[in-house]
């Protein structure tokens, strides 16, 4: 019985495998590169070919074109302010000058009242 063990260990253990390491790794690569363009094909793909980029440069100069449109309302604005406050200080001046127009107007009635008129 020790004899049959003593085989069958041999035929187990006897007969080692042999690994061919030389050509497997090569095609493993041209694999994996297959299915890295595969993804890459996908990818671009699903995201639309670059749209989704010139999306984004849209909205890039977009918000640089709002950038610049503020820039010029604010100008706008404090233009518009000075405009106003050159028109308030214009028609307060214009109002001094009536009263005061009128005033005169009014002391020269007085005064013809009193000389009589020119003739």
């Amino acid at each position: 019985m020790k004899n049959l063990s003593k085989k069958r260990n041999y035929k187990l253990t006897g007969n080692t495998a042999r690994i061919k390491t030389g050509s497997a790794w090569p095609s493993y690569i041209v694999i994996a590169m297959f299915f890295g363009l595969i993804g890459f094909g996908f990818t671009y793909y699903y995201f639309d070919g670059g749209k989704s980029i010139k999306f984004l440069l849209t909205i890039n100069d977009l918000k640089k074109t709002n950038s610049s449109k503020e820039k010029e309302l604010l100008e706008l604005k404090l233009e518009l302010k000075m405009s106003q406050i050159s028109y308030e200080k214009i028609s307060k001046n214009l109002r001094e000058s009536k009263e005061e127009n009128i005033e005169l107007k009014e002391s020269i009635l007085f005064y013809e009242k009193i000389v009589g008129k020119r003739k």
